[in-house]
């Protein structure tokens, strides 16, 4: 990691003709964030794991609510896997496969920090929804973030489809939130 602008002092500068005191002007540079590739790519599949294991954990609470909510997060979850492969596949292509590596852990709800909650209620559902889309808006800013911060212009397409597809299932959610707040009651519900 590594800093790719130089930071400057405010400096006093220049006399102004209508007045005899000098006018204060600061110069200003933001430093840019600029990772290597196998940071960059670490980071990536960790940020992509942990999203599939939250859309796993959807998937599930929602299955004895709302069948297509259930499917709906799990198709998800499909994606993160498709990410993730695409980010492996770059990481060989860059000489560092090592540290995405293949993730062969299956997946143990019960190990995860976040309680199995069962959707039982509309409010409930409702609640994880909401919580479902504000985590879609901080990946999608998070893979942003990411692709300024790449020093590989190689992985730019990569981050740009992945920035894509997260700004698709942002919307995705959205809608499903709309139309799920709108109608007020479900026709699974227990």
């Amino acid at each position: 990691m590594r800093l790719s602008a130089e930071l400057t002092a405010p400096t006093i500068a220049t006399m102004t003709e209508d007045a005899a005191m000098p006018t204060p002007t600061t110069t200003t540079t933001t430093a840019r964030l600029v990772l290597a590739p196998d940071e960059l790519l670490t980071l990536a599949a960790t940020h992509e794991r942990a999203e599939l294991a939250r859309y796993r954990r959807l998937a599930f609470g929602f299955l004895t609510y709302d069948t297509a909510l259930s499917r709906l997060m799990a198709s998800l979850g499909i994606e993160c896997e498709r990410r993730l492969q695409a980010l492996r596949e770059a990481a060989e292509r860059h000489g560092v496969a090592q540290v995405v590596g293949e993730h062969t852990e299956r997946y143990r709800p019960w190990q995860h920090h976040l309680p199995l909650g069962l959707v039982t209620h509309h409010a409930m559902a409702l609640d994880s929804l909401h919580q479902a889309l504000a985590d879609a808006d901080y990946s999608q800013r998070f893979y942003a973030q990411l692709r300024t911060a790449s020093a590989v212009p190689a992985l730019d397409s990569l981050l740009a489809k992945i920035l894509r597809q997260k700004g698709s299932e942002h919307a995705v959610l959205q809608e499903q939130l709309t139309s799920r707040g709108e109608l007020g009651c479900h026709s699974l519900a227990v």
